[in-house]
């Protein structure tokens, strides 16, 4: 999930040069369409910029709810793993955190009923059910409320788009860990 300078500004009133201040060290997409110059910032990583005056006024659900997908695909970058963390340490509302650990506890029981559980999956559970809290539907879920995504039917799907990248991030951080 994606979110632009105007949607940030929308959700929390501030000007364009006060988001641009704020989003400096958040890393950005720009698609690629012709003319369309538009920077396009992780939802996660947007939101954990707020203020708290902001996060009391409701623009936490309001950035959830503006936010765009960047396509329709289920991948997320494995370099987005501490990101990950990060957004799961920072969720200011009891609300939010609760409904994270329920996509991520029916994460773990949708991947173990699946019959693409297999003991690669399974080495690397941790690393994918921390990044299930980027997928799309879980995020705007987390965040804004609503009906919650369908885990059941795109939990499997997730650990399969992701295992390869994430497994080789994340092994490599524990090699150098040991």
């Amino acid at each position: 999930m994606h979110v632009t300078i105007e949607n940030y500004c929308a959700a929390t009133g501030v000007c364009a040069e006060t988001t641009g201040r704020r989003l400096q060290a958040v890393p950005y997409r720009v698609p690629e369409r012709r003319g369309a110059y538009r920077k396009l910032f992780p939802l996660a990583a947007a939101a954990m910029t707020l203020k708290r005056r902001e996060i009391d006024a409701g623009a936490v659900a309001e950035l959830g709810r503006s936010a765009r997908p960047l396509n329709n695909d289920l991948y997320v970058e494995p370099e987005a793993l501490p990101m990950a963390r990060e957004f799961a340490d920072w969720l200011p509302d009891p609300a939010m955190r609760a409904r994270l650990r329920a996509a991520q506890n029916s994460f773990t029981v949708a991947v173990a009923n699946s019959r693409l559980c297999t003991p690669t999956i399974v080495s690397n559970l941790d690393p994918l059910r921390d990044l299930f809290a980027l997928c799309p539907q879980v995020t705007r879920w987390v965040l804004a409320g609503g009906t919650p995504p369908d885990v059941d039917h795109i939990g499997p799907a997730f650990a399969v788009t992701n295992n390869s990248a994430a497994l080789s991030l994340y092994t490599n951080k524990m090699m150098e860990a040991a």
